[in-house]
């Protein structure tokens, strides 16, 4: 089977939702393909949705925040997807998407564009000794260190509440002082404290970087195949290195992508807006309608049923096939 485009849908929860989602991507591009690839700790889904353009694909990882599973799923659905169903594009979303303008029409764009879709910029950062921290972007070290969770973390366990106030002061003095060899990180949303390792060979250079970017692509055949068979393939050094990263997937994929060429310059796969204060992206509403279609992003994040529901009737209008 040969289809255009197929969209990958990574989802933890709320089957209606995700269900509306892979309609309206099917209404927008009756041609595609929708795999949905779900963790299912939290919700079972159901083994099919009524529509054999929509695959539920349950995958068993636990795809916790900042996970390396998360990326792992990923790539096993890219394999599925290219295995299945031979396609030109494959796009990867979140089940808390919805397409914002006609997806035929962007689907030629991107088949058209001279690189994949997405949002990427190089790392660099220098580590010191001492009390100050090192220059530039220190997101670097969550992939240039090897990261090992705390065994509190790991096994469930809470030191008293005095102990843990001062263990936190000295975890974060020792990451301070010695981060050029050392580090110390929380993934708040994710598995808690990890402690990371500086390697003594990145395979990051100044040649090819590091990069950080969206987690939701667009990629052609042609960048497929590269990340599944060359960068990312089982046993690539790019992907050991990952597995033993944190938040891979801001990282794991735009930079195999952006050493063969940046991202191209347009709309990025998903417009979002982000909350720095409560670190998480905020509900798009009906009010939000002319910001969404104003973006140029194929889709929008995130929608939730109830909060987002007039906004999602607007968008099916705008986004059906003309005539």
């Amino acid at each position: 089977m040969t289809a255009g485009a197929v969209y990958v849908v990574l989802s933890h929860r709320d089957w209606p939702q995700v269900r509306r989602l892979a309609g309206a991507i099917l209404r927008s591009s009756p041609s595609a393909r929708v795999v949905v690839v779900h963790d299912d700790r939290q919700e079972a889904f159901p083994a099919t949705a009524g529509d054999d353009r929509i695959e539920i694909r349950t995958h068993g990882l636990a795809t916790d925040w900042g996970s390396w599973e998360l990326v792992e799923a990923t790539l096993d659905a890219f394999a599925h997807a290219r295995r299945a169903y031979d396609p030109r594009l494959v796009v990867l979303i979140s089940g808390q998407d919805y397409p914002a303008r006609p997806l035929g029409e962007w689907e030629a764009e991107a088949l058209a564009a001279p690189s994949w879709i997405g949002r990427a910029q190089p790392l660099r950062y220098t580590p010191r000794w001492g009390r100050r921290r090192g220059d530039g972007d220190d997101r670097l070290t969550r992939y240039a260190y090897r990261w090992f969770r705390s065994p509190a973390s790991r096994w469930g366990m809470r030191p008293p509440v005095r102990l843990a106030a001062a263990w936190r002061w000295v975890r974060s003095a020792i990451a301070l002082r010695l981060e050029p060899l050392v580090s110390a990180r929380v993934v708040a949303r994710g598995r808690g404290v990890h402690y990371g390792v500086r390697r003594l060979r990145s395979p990051f250079t100044a040649e090819q970087p590091c990069w950080f970017g969206d987690q939701w692509v667009a990629v052609r055949r042609e960048e497929l195949d590269r990340l599944l068979d060359v960068d990312l393939a089982p046993g690539s050094r790019l992907r050991r290195v990952y597995r033993r990263s944190i938040i891979p997937d801001e990282s794991a994929l735009v930079t195999p992508l952006s050493w063969i060429a940046p991202p191209a310059a347009l709309p990025r796969v998903s417009h979002h807006r982000w909350d720095d204060d409560a670190d998480r992206v905020l509900t798009w509403t009906l009010d939000d309608l002319d910001a969404i279609v104003a973006s140029g992003s194929p889709f929008c994040r995130k929608v939730e049923a109830g909060v987002s529901d007039t906004l999602m009737d607007a968008l099916d209008e705008r986004t059906a096939p003309a005539g």
